[in-house]
């Protein structure tokens, strides 16, 4: 029944992590596609006002996946150490006890999200004339709720059996029907930003099913049955959440602070939030190799502390680093190089264009910081301490990035926010150099691990 997977403990240390980052730069470059392909096809078809309708939703979906990911990240963990152990009871009661549960929590989500949207939209200043178009969008956005939720709770299922191929098969078949049905609804069905959300919920709705179906296929032996005796356990949920909740919050907090960030950029009208959203999502393209190859450190630390390797922690971490570093350099060229033409191939409106070049080759100067604070990153989630990422996201975003944002949009208007936004990439740098640079993980190590 175990899934093959890569022993970080031994040999060489480069191969490998490339090997194994290749298959989540995937997954998340496919993620990132979702939102883009909705960015392009409305751009063109539909206009900036529709454009930026979707842009002024943004965090908030963002803030609504990023909870459900990190939360159910909890069960994958908690799936693979029983399967570890070979205790396939308790693996069939967490893998029921994760759907009903989540069941309900994506149902108690869908009906706030879609009684709050309006009230949400004016909090964050969405300018009047594009205000309808967003209620629309992020209400029928919020009905995918459990579908959503669904998705990623039998995926962190998969991942926690070792099986990490499924998932990006899945998301992939997810990925084209959404561009499938986004073309269709809005190009033929004459759709507006309701056809977009519509393309959406729907792909996440057959991907859960694939999902599902795939997976019950594939674990015969831990499918849900309803006959089971027992179904649901308050001791492995604590557990399971005791884990995913530090993670769950942070992305909330980081996409909570974007909420706010989004409602100063909404003061410079149309053409601002519709050169931010396009530009938005590819800064988030570009950063995915780097996110990748800190989620591969994260594994290769966690097996060798593990094992009690501590040297081969800080070669794997050098290692990342140097690659880390390349891809920050290779990007921030491609963006003062190609910035212009990728933003024509989302609206001609040349305003548009213009703001979004500019934000793009702002950020990208700061891509070295970025690899800097991201792939070290992977140490203190390698070693179990997500609670020092947790600390570093409050500060950077609330206490050095929102209120620069403020601040700088008074003074210096729509690109000072642009110079203020890597702001919290300094923050994040120093905590998290700062804790693997003190060595407080090899304590941790030494304390959990030696033998």
């Amino acid at each position: 029944m175990k899934r093959k997977y890569i022993d970080f403990t031994t040999g060489n240390i480069g191969k490998p992590l490339i090997a194994f980052s290749i298959p989540l730069f995937l997954g998340n470059i496919l993620q990132q596609l979702y939102s883009i392909t909705d960015a392009m096809i409305v751009g063109n078809l539909l206009g900036p006002e529709a454009l930026a309708a979707i842009g002024a939703t943004s965090p908030i979906t963002n803030l609504s996946i990023s909870l459900a990911i990190g939360v159910t990240l909890g069960v994958s963990v908690t799936v693979s150490q029983f399967f570890g152990a070979n205790d396939n009871d308790n693996v069939r009661l967490t893998i029921s006890t994760g759907y009903i549960f989540f069941l309900f929590f994506g149902i108690a989500i869908m009906i706030l999200g879609i009684s709050l949207t309006p009230a949400i939209l004016r909090l964050i200043s969405t300018p009047s004339e594009i205000l309808q178009d967003a209620i629309a969008y992020l209400r029928i956005t919020f009905c995918g709720t459990v579908f959503l939720i669904g998705y990623n709770v039998t995926n962190s299922m998969f991942r926690g059996f070792g099986n990490s191929k499924m998932p990006l098969i899945l998301l992939a078949l997810s990925t084209v029907m959404n561009i499938f049905l986004d073309y269709i609804l809005i190009r033929f069905a004459g759709m507006g930003v309701d056809g977009a959300a519509l393309a959406t919920i729907t792909s996440q709705a057959i991907a859960f099913i694939l999902a599902f179906t795939m997976f019950q296929k594939n674990y015969g032996d831990f499918r849900l049955r309803i006959r089971n005796t027992r179904l649901f356990s308050r001791k492995i949920l604590a557990d399971s959440l005791r884990i995913g909740i530090p993670s769950g919050l942070k992305g909330s907090t980081y996409w909570l602070g974007f909420v706010f960030i989004t409602s100063v950029i909404n003061r410079f009208g149309t053409a601002t939030i519709a050169a931010y959203s396009i530009a938005a999502k590819i800064d988030s393209l570009l950063q995915t190799p780097i996110i990748s190859l800190q989620n591969g450190l994260s594994t290769f630390v966690g097996q060798n502390a593990g094992a009690n390797k501590p040297e081969r922690i800080k070669n794997g971490v050098r290692t990342s680093m140097s690659f880390g570093m390349a891809f920050a350099v290779f990007m921030t060229v491609a963006v003062f190089c190609f910035a212009h033409p990728i933003l024509s191939l989302f609206t001609d409106d040349p305003e548009v264009i213009a703001i979004g070049t500019d934000y793009l080759r702002i950020t990208s100067i700061f891509y070295i910081i970025y690899a800097l604070q991201e792939v070290v990153q992977g140490v203190a989630v390698g070693v179990g301490n997500t609670l020092i990422l947790l600390c570093s996201t409050i500060v950077a975003m609330w206490v050095i990035r929102v209120p620069l944002v403020y601040l700088a949009a008074d003074m210096f208007g729509a690109e000072g926010i642009w110079w203020c936004l890597p702001s919290g990439w300094f923050v994040a740098a120093a905590f998290a150099n700062g804790y693997y640079l003190s060595g407080k993980w090899r304590e941790r190590i030494k304390k959990k691990f030696s033998k």
